[in-house]
């Protein structure tokens, strides 16, 4: 399989800068991450691949990416590939969808821990939004304690929701006022996942156990921005957890 990614840009789909502009707020940052679902959109087209195959498809490149000063990025291709693709078999990826409804699709590799996350969104004409199910997958090593790991991954996928659907976005003026980091408005109850499904896997019976990183909600993230492009394509939208500026910039 091929696709159009440079060398150097493979590890970007699976990772997070460690270190981000500190001129950007929540609202920017939710900017950037539909902008990058966007061209991700595109370049499955321009490859002819599924979303799932994309991201699989990138996943030897960015096992060596490297800087040149130093080894090969320690990035684990077989275990981010198994949470992939179980991901996607939980996540039932490819089953049909209606108008206004697709799967998202995304996965993350932080602090030696494999994330995937699969989830099912609705986007009604009016741009209201139902998370009908998500499903995670993640290899975090040898585990002694999954109950409070799966409680852990349910509440990320919460944040990640809250995320993307918070109304704390800034004004709709053209001034808006600061954002306020510190403070998470949580979404409409009808706008978290009516179901979430955490599976803890291990095929490669690695040892070191990692405790998930505070960065454990960005594939929810990704996966929902991800659906929504999906579900919406160019069909403009009113979302009521956006403010009109961000509603201006993600469909310009």
């Amino acid at each position: 399989m091929s696709h159009p990614d440079t060398h150097d840009s493979a590890l970007n789909q699976f990772t997070w800068p460690s270190t981000l502009d500190s001129n950007l707020d929540r609202k920017d940052l939710l900017l950037c991450v539909f902008a990058e679902q966007r061209l991700v959109a595109a370049q499955v087209r321009a490859c002819k691949l599924d979303q799932k195959d994309y991201l699989l498809s990138l996943i030897d490149s960015a096992s060596t990416v490297s800087d040149g000063t130093g080894p090969p990025s320690g990035f684990d291709a077989n275990r981010m590939r198994n949470v992939i693709a179980e991901a996607a078999t939980k996540g039932h990826w490819g089953k049909p969808s209606g108008h206004g409804r697709a799967q998202g699709i995304a996965a993350h590799y932080d602090s030696q821990t494999c994330v995937a996350v699969v989830l099912d969104v609705e986007v009604s004409d009016e741009g209201r939004v139902s998370v009908h199910d998500m499903v995670v997958v993640a290899d975090l090593g040898l585990v002694e304690n999954p109950g409070r790991l799966r409680s852990q991954l349910k509440g990320a996928c919460l944040m990640g929701v809250a995320f993307v659907t918070s109304c704390d976005n800034g004004s709709p003026t053209d001034n808006p006022s600061p954002v306020d980091d510190s403070c998470t408005n949580w979404p409409l109850l009808s706008l978290l996942p009516r179901q979430i499904a955490v599976y803890l896997i291990n095929p490669t019976q690695t040892l070191e156990a990692r405790q998930p990183s505070q960065l454990i909600y960005v594939p929810v993230v990704r996966a929902l921005c991800n659906a929504i492009c999906n579900a919406t394509g160019a069909r403009p939208g009113h979302f009521p957890f956006r403010s009109q500026l961000l509603e201006r910039t993600v469909y310009r």
